[in-house]
């Protein structure tokens, strides 16, 4: 997902949406790494988060319910 513009800079202190745009750029960076480790579970969750984040930059709410089934989905190492 390509940062908003709700990712731009604001002030001196990180606002929230800086906060989050950081981490939609760290999670691919850190899903290669757990590849790399050959961690498939550790890849679904970050692949999970990164589809939550972006979701969340869109104004899309939490599916909080959809937990439980994401967790007995998850590959287990």
């Amino acid at each position: 997902m390509q940062p908003s513009a709700l990712c731009a800079p604001v002030g001196s202190q990180p606002n929230r949406w800086e906060t989050l745009c950081a981490l939609q750029t760290l999670l691919p960076l850190l899903k290669r790494a757990a590849g790399d480790l050959e961690r498939p579970d550790m890849v679904y969750w970050f692949e999970q988060a990164d589809a939550e984040l972006a979701n969340i930059i869109r104004g899309r709410p939490s599916d909080t319910a959809a937990i439980p089934a994401l967790i007995a989905r998850s590959p287990q190492n």
